[in-house]
């Protein structure tokens, strides 16, 4: 047998087999699929004559048959219907048989008969036709009165199958014919082609391509195929020799790449560890400083503070201007505890928690750092959901934080726009995020805000120490400080810290663990 015929023969059986294969499982499926739907069909069938035949003591069978006939005439798909009712110590049967004559009626009445307890559907076959059997019993409260039959015949799913297999025998023979002609008229170039491409690689070989795997038709059992694979078996010496070279280099270039990558990872936990060291001595530095100058201004603030309380109390003094004096008193010991703390600096932070109005603080902290002038300009937006309106946590050192991101939120929107300060809670944790629709940070800047002494404001508006010192409060209070921004979509500083409600104080009191279950 010539090659051409072998090809056309292979193809040939393959079409048809591919198509008996996917016309079996296609008829399977369908088949399946629509006698499924038939059986739900059935049953709901059954269910909605049921709901709608009258069933009352003073209807007698007869007229219940006649009833049920009626119902079931337009329904094809029914072949055989009874309907049995216990009247009186009797039970009344009625049948409807559907044939090629219409339907037709039988009544009856028996001494006793049992009634199903449930819905059952079953498959039923009668030698001619199957079908399915709907037993659906019939109840008056709790108390089972007769039950109603349906069987729906499959003819239509048969009657598809048969029609599925009538259109595969055309398709298989249609196709195996234009198949056979189609690689009638192909063939010739099927056996041409890879002849030229032989041709072609040859000529390659002979201009100085060694690669082997250009020569086609190797795979070929034929006169082609052992050209082909003379060819190959000439070139795979030379073709091994050019991949063990080029795995050789590919193995140095790899290795030099990862010892660069080694490099530069090195190079940058230096620049880091060199950064971080250099922003501890600087704030090592500012802590003697700070030091020093809270312990000058210790004196004066005591003084402010008791001139304060003595105008307070003096009767003459109007209710609007002792309101004024508490803010003031408020204010003065607020910055007589955070100079204390400074103070203790060297020593390290010691946050003291104590149950705090979260709203409250917040309010504070707007109110204390957005000045009168920047209220006209800038839209405020305060959340603090319910349950966390009592939390534990160290309110002067949060309100510092809180009043220091606040306040430089304010200076990054000049001309105005939306300063929001918004609290969440994430597993343990307390969130206190302060956005704004400022500039933004760009990505140098956010590399470095939290050195001492770096600053993006213009000279004279800011010393560079704000986050920094922020930071090293989260820090004490065993939080951090997150950063988002996006260059000229402002910015928003969250800072993350353990706060249980006042509730769960006693619970989570002594866990010295920071556990943030959205960070890896």
């Amino acid at each position: 047998m010539s090659l051409r015929a072998r090809i056309i023969l292979l193809f040939a059986a393959t079409l048809v087999l591919t198509l008996a294969v996917a016309s079996y499982l296609g008829e399977r499926v369908a088949t399946r699929a629509i006698e499924a739907s038939l059986r739900e069909r059935s049953v709901d069938l059954a269910k909605a004559v049921a709901e709608e035949l009258d069933l009352s003591p003073s209807t007698d069978i007869e007229t219940a048959a006649d009833a049920l006939a009626e119902q079931l005439r337009p329904r094809r798909i029914v072949r055989f219907a009874e309907l049995a009712i216990r009247r009186k110590g009797e039970v009344r049967v009625a049948r409807v048989t559907f044939g090629p004559e219409g339907a037709e009626i039988e009544a009856e009445t028996r001494a006793a008969r049992a009634f199903p307890v449930e819905t059952s559907v079953s498959l039923v076959d009668d030698g001619e036709s199957r079908g399915w059997r709907v037993d659906l019993p019939l109840h008056e409260g709790r108390t089972t009165f007769g039950a109603l039959r349906i069987e729906t015949t499959l003819s239509e799913v048969e009657e598809i199958a048969s029609t599925e297999r009538r259109v595969f025998f055309l398709v298989a023979g249609v196709g195996a014919a234009v198949l056979a002609v189609a690689f009638t008229f192909l063939l010739g170039r099927m056996l041409v082609r890879p002849l030229s491409q032989l041709a072609v690689a040859i000529e390659r070989v002979q201009s100085g391509a060694i690669d082997a795997e250009s020569v086609p038709g190797a795979e070929r059992t034929d006169e082609i195929g052992v050209l082909a694979r003379g060819l190959r078996a000439m070139l795979q010496r030379v073709r091994r020799f050019n991949a063990d070279l080029a795995a050789m280099v590919a193995d140095a270039t790899a290795d030099l790449a990862r010892k660069n990558r080694e490099l530069a990872e090195l190079n940058r936990l230096l620049f880091e560890a060199r950064r971080d060291l250099t922003s501890k001595e600087r704030l090592a530095a500012l802590g003697q400083l700070s030091g020093t100058i809270a312990h000058e201004l210790g004196n004066p603030l005591n003084t402010i503070s008791g001139h304060v309380q003595l105008l307070a109390r003096d009767p003459a003094c109007p209710p609007d201007t002792r309101a004024g004096l508490d803010v003031v008193e408020g204010e003065v010991k607020r910055m007589t505890a955070i100079i204390r703390r400074f103070l203790d600096s060297a020593r390290g932070l010691k946050p003291e928690a104590a149950p705090v109005d979260l709203a409250a603080l917040v309010d504070e902290a707007l109110t204390l750092n957005v000045p009168a002038a920047d209220r006209t300009r800038l839209e405020l937006v305060r959340e603090v959901p319910h349950d966390l309106a009592q939390v534990r946590l160290d309110p002067a050192l949060v309100g510092h934080v809180l009043g220091n991101l606040v306040s430089n939120a304010v200076e990054a929107m000049p001309g105005g726009g939306q300063l929001a300060v918004r609290a969440a809670r994430r597993g343990g944790l307390l969130g206190l995020s302060v956005s704004d629709t400022g500039a933004g940070l760009r990505p140098d800047e956010r590399k470095r805000i939290f050195e001492p002494f770096y600053t993006t404001k213009p000279a004279g508006k800011g010393t560079g120490l704000g986050l920094a010192i922020s930071r090293e409060i989260a820090a004490a209070l065993r939080g951090r400080i997150e950063v988002e921004s996006t260059p000229g979509a402002g910015a928003t500083f969250t800072l993350w810290i353990p706060a249980p409600t006042a509730e769960r104080a006693g619970e989570e009191e002594g866990d010295g663990a920071l556990q943030d279950p959205g960070r890896r």
